[in-house]
């Protein structure tokens, strides 16, 4: 038996299910922004429906966003607390992923919308393939209607699917705008009234895992926020600005402790061997990050006449967001333009959403789909391309 805490917006539900997926007992309400006073009122009348002790639930659900900064916050400490509380076991699925996995959609692209304050919606990007499987396509993004129908066409020509359908509870507001870009993808046939506790609790239970835009199972619950407030990021700014990342070469002696970090980093390390036989490869650009004398990241790329690829760029997980991806991505796009590279491109996985903003902010654009490329999760890679600047001009973006 299990119990899920629908709390990513205005509207919250809270729900128990039995142990063969029945709902048990359903409260909904419209609580504005009142998640600290009313979600755990709503917890405890629906235990008391259901007929449900905490000690008797196996496991609890959360919405993980995006949505309502203090909602996300408030459902999933709540979860996680009655989680601990009763040893049952936590989970959770984001408000998109719960949204797209329940839409009844075949061979075409599903865009989730959940309002985002002002005139902005968060959006999400999944493909429905023949037979109806919904699976993860690209990193969610935040803005107006107009930045999101571009990205929306950005990605239409990924899978050969021709249509798209919007879906979730930002649509009815934008639905002139989205009409007008697709017409008949708001069809009334898929819902679009406020996020359900039975979606998420579908999603959530669902194990499908990061190639659907779920958590790993077994790992760690963390909200999906889209942006980052602006305090967290002028503290980030002022900590890179006082110890910068410094660049030199990458050598040799610097494989077994780059290795170190690349188990780390990646369920799919390269081979400390791989690492060797690159570093004598002609065309390789090779570099190491350092800050404060240590070992912070490198990046490994490949680069010829005209083109090139990225084969791996690593950050240590404590030396994250502090500038030292953007260094080195910055010093290898200047290098590619030294020798007159026209184009690179890279693999990422489509559930590396950091990974996705930063070669985004480098002028990358979404340029092909690897169906199953990741052995490890089954994942999709997303092929990005950077297109060096014409003459007296910017790099496409």
């Amino acid at each position: 038996m299990g119990l899920v805490l629908e709390a990513a917006t205005e509207h919250v539900e809270v729900m128990a299910v039995g142990a063969d997926g029945e709902e048990l007992a359903l409260e909904a309400e419209e609580v504005g922004q009142g998640h600290t006073q009313r979600l755990t009122p709503l917890v405890e009348r629906v235990l008391a429906r259901a007929g449900l002790e905490p000690r008797s639930l196996r496991w609890v659900a959360a919405d993980l966003g995006p949505g309502s900064f203090t909602g996300v916050r408030v459902g999933l400490a709540t979860a996680q607390a009655l989680a601990l509380a009763s040893g049952a076991e936590p989970c959770g699925a984001t408000s998109l992923a719960s949204r797209a996995l329940a839409t009844p959609a075949r061979r075409t692209r599903v865009v989730p919308l959940v309002p985002a304050g002002r005139r902005e919606v968060y959006a999400g990007f999944f493909r429905a393939d023949g037979r109806g499987t919904v699976t993860l396509l690209a990193s969610p993004q935040v803005g107006t209607a107009e930045r999101i129908l571009a990205h929306v066409d950005e990605a239409l020509p990924l899978t050969g699917a021709a249509g798209v359908r919007f879906v979730g509870p930002a649509v009815p507001r934008e639905r002139d705008a989205l009409e007008r870009a697709h017409p008949g993808s708001t069809a009334l046939l898929f819902r679009h009234e406020g996020l359900s506790a039975r979606d998420l609790a579908r999603a959530a239970r669902s194990r499908r895992g990061p190639a659907a835009g779920l958590p790993p199972a077994g790992g760690p619950l963390e909200p999906l926020y889209v942006r980052s407030a602006q305090a967290e990021e002028r503290v980030r700014h002022r900590v890179s600005a006082g110890e910068p990342a410094v660049l030199r070469p990458f050598r040799s002696e610097d494989v077994a402790p780059a290795a170190v970090i690349e188990r780390r980093v990646f369920s799919d390390p390269w081979p400390e061997s791989f690492f060797l036989g690159e570093l004598s490869h002609p065309g390789v650009y090779a570099m190491i990050a350092e800050r404060g004398g240590r070992l912070s990241g490198y990046v490994l790329a490949w680069l010829s006449s005209g083109s090139g690829h990225i084969g791996n760029l690593a950050v240590a997980p404590e030396e994250r967001r502090r500038g030292v991806a953007r260094r080195l991505l910055e010093d290898l796009l200047e290098r590619a333009g030294s020798l007159g590279v026209r184009s690179l491109v890279l693999e990422v996985r489509v559930s590396n959403f950091a990974a996705q903003a930063l070669y985004r902010a480098q002028g990358f654009r979404l340029a092909g789909l690897r169906r199953g490329y990741y052995r490890d999760t089954g994942e999709d890679a997303l092929i990005m391309e950077w297109r060096a600047p014409a003459a007296g001009g910017a790099a496409r973006g």
